[in-house]
């Protein structure tokens, strides 16, 4: 029961993705990069906006605080405001690397919490009434915003454990009473922070959990649930980039389904379409973990394979010669003309010269007979032909 409450409670349709709010290990390069971007600019706003205040709370601080304790919270003001201006310089607007994003992020939201163990102690010395101690009051909340703060990012569930532990530990452990006298007062602002804790985790993860369905649909063709062209562009620069700073190998294969037109013209368009489905499914039994499916165009596929080198790619061709991509509405086996690509192997520079050899090499499996894939200097592959 109250696993279908959660369900509902987030949207959930699918066990499987239960998956995407607990971890980041399995999200697509569209989610990766979207998220990316919200994190960089909230974490950009969010330091930009606290390198200027921080400093600039000093003005209060030497009008209400004695000297001596204003230049001591002065001194870490200035550090931690000059902390927050080299983040916001660090997580710029170009900035996509989700890993640096979230080292940004989690200095940032650590900033605030070592200015409270810092201060505290300094705080603690000295015994003030007034608007002066309503100030020193307001340091002990600083806590209580940085939890506050994990509300308005896209995080995982694992990520917002890494992120608040140390703050709710060493929050937890300056709250827990050192006399029976403080014990009321402490069970309150525990049980405060633990209701934030909440809200916060649960805000963080609803927005996970929407921006997941919002790419997703964005990025996914409705009809086959292979990725979008426009999508797919961003996956490949992503990983192109990637393959040249690490210098890795890169395969791509351009699929074209064979005699598509006669299919439509002869049983219709929904049957047509129902092919394509069909399609889609049989490659995603054929391809690799972390590889993509990217429709092109009409009936034309490409398969993005990161990390894989020609004989990565030749195992994948015999899992795809294996497992068929499917039939035609009367039965009978479809075959497809395919072009394989590699970065290395082809010395290619830019990942657009790869799709364009991988087409040309398709056309050419097209020209010379079908049901084949053209591979590294016009090797042909003969395809499906125990199906035909």
């Amino acid at each position: 029961m109250i696993n279908n409450y959660l369900k509902k409670l987030f949207g959930i349709t699918f066990s499987e993705q239960w998956i995407d709010l607990v971890r980041c290990k399995q999200h697509s390069i569209p989610i990766q990069q979207h998220r990316a971007q919200i994190l960089s600019e909230r974490t950009r706003l969010f330091s930009l906006l606290f390198g200027i205040i921080i400093p600039a709370w000093s003005i209060v601080d030497y009008i209400l605080l004695p000297f001596e304790l204003w230049y001591k919270l002065a001194v870490l003001r200035m550090i931690s405001g000059a902390v927050f201006l080299l983040i916001a310089y660090r997580c710029n607007k170009k900035s996509n690397q989700l890993e640096k994003i979230r080292i940004c992020m989690g200095v940032m939201l650590l900033i605030p919490t070592v200015f409270f163990v810092i201060a505290n102690p300094i705080v603690q010395h000295y015994h003030l009434t007034g608007f002066s101690g309503a100030l020193i009051n307001i340091y002990s909340l600083l806590p209580f915003l940085v939890i506050a703060a994990l509300s308005i990012f896209t995080l995982t569930l694992s990520e917002l454990v890494v992120l608040s532990l140390p703050i709710i530990s060493i929050t937890l452990w300056n709250l827990f009473p050192e006399n029976k006298a403080e014990i009321p007062d402490a069970v309150m602002q525990i049980w405060l922070f633990i209701l934030l804790i909440l809200s916060s985790f649960f805000s963080s993860i609803s927005q996970m959990r929407y921006m997941i369905s919002q790419v997703t649909r964005a990025s996914y063709d409705g009809l086959t649930n292979a990725m979008t062209r426009k999508a797919g562009i961003e996956a490949l620069d992503v990983y192109y980039r990637m393959a040249t700073l690490q210098n890795t190998p890169l395969s791509l294969l351009f699929i074209d389904i064979d005699n598509f037109k006669e299919i439509n013209d002869t049983y219709g368009h929904q049957a047509g379409d129902e092919v394509l489905r069909n399609v889609v499914i049989k490659l995603k039994n054929s391809i690799r973990r972390g590889d993509s499916i990217i429709r092109w165009g009409g009936e034309e596929f490409i398969l993005l394979l990161p990390y894989a080198d020609h004989k990565d790619t030749l195992r994948v061709l015999e899992r795809i010669n294996l497992h068929g991509i499917g039939h035609n509405p009367n039965g009978n086996p479809l075959t497809a003309s395919m072009g394989l690509g590699e970065r290395l192997i082809d010395n290619i520079d830019n990942w657009e010269k790869l799709i364009e050899t991988a087409d040309q090499r398709m056309y050419e499996a097209k020209n010379t007979g079908k049901s084949r894939c053209v591979c590294y200097k016009d090797k042909t592959i003969k395809l499906f032909s125990t199906r035909v």
